[in-house]
């Protein structure tokens, strides 16, 4: 814990430093930490058996992100497509499960690069800053919350083949939290102060974070390890830091959109 809590210290500054600056800095950042991620997450796929093509994936991942900061250069439906055909073009080749390498390389690119890219292009946004930051401290606090009412009054095991250590103590306690979070960044940022919509849309974040916690430990399950890399010291890898922001993220961006309207 003293590990963690230190390594949590000394990483927050770099994160946040570059979110607030925005422009190309975020995107570096962004950008990087979802190649990384994406490394990791072909890497789990490799044990798996699936054999993905990374640097493929690490190619496709990055246009895929770009999208959010530059949409005309990196559109959308384009780089889909292409990343789908040359994908599938580069499994014909394999004679060893071409259908898993197809499937492996196009599910991480897609997965972690729309997602990052949600997420760049909501700090486009005239509010963005505020919206990514409300996002970071609602997951953070449902991990929290989660993690230490779980190990503290946990009994109940939420979904133990994939999670041992879920329980429905924690998880509830984290859309608590979540929900508390969000009332409380509307109440201390430039966002629309409509606290029982912040808290509303907190609680959905709390359940969302939950499935990208899941899908993560399902890769991890699936290919017998304990953490996606170790990276970061007492937390494991940075897939690990990421998996309920990687469903969090891109909901809050909807929302934001949907608001600005």
């Amino acid at each position: 814990m003293k590990t963690r809590i230190i390594t949590a210290l000394v990483a927050l500054p770099l994160v946040l430093l570059p979110i607030w600056l925005g422009g190309v800095w975020c995107t570096a950042l962004f950008v990087a930490v979802a190649v990384i991620a994406g490394l990791e997450f072909f890497y789990l796929m490799e044990i798996a058996g699936f054999h993905p093509n990374r640097w493929l994936g690490i190619a496709w991942l990055s246009m895929l992100a770009l999208n959010g900061w530059l949409p005309d250069l990196f559109p959308l439906a384009p780089v889909l497509v292409a990343g789908l055909l040359i994908s599938v073009t580069d499994a014909l080749r394999v004679t060893e499960n071409p259908a898993g390498r197809w499937m492996s390389t196009s599910v991480g690119a897609i997965y972690l690069g729309i997602a990052t890219g949600q997420t760049l292009a909501l700090r486009q946004l005239p509010e963005g800053l505020w919206w990514l930051l409300y996002g970071l401290v609602v997951a953070w606090t449902n991990d929290t919350a989660a993690y230490f009412v779980g190990v503290t009054w946990g009994r109940h095991k939420l979904w133990p083949r994939i999670s041992p250590k879920k329980t429905w103590e924690g998880t509830v306690a984290g859309w608590i939290g979540a929900a508390i979070a969000g009332a409380a960044v509307v109440s201390l940022t430039p966002l629309p102060d409509a606290v029982g919509l912040a808290a509303l849309i907190g609680g959905v974040c709390g359940v969302l974070g939950l499935f990208g916690d899941l899908s993560i430990s399902m890769l991890k399950r699936q290919s017998g390890v304990k953490d996606t890399g170790h990276l970061i010291p007492g937390h494991g890898g940075v897939l690990d830091r990421l998996d309920s922001l990687l469903f969090v993220l891109p909901f809050i961006a909807t929302v934001a959109l949907l608001l600005a309207q």
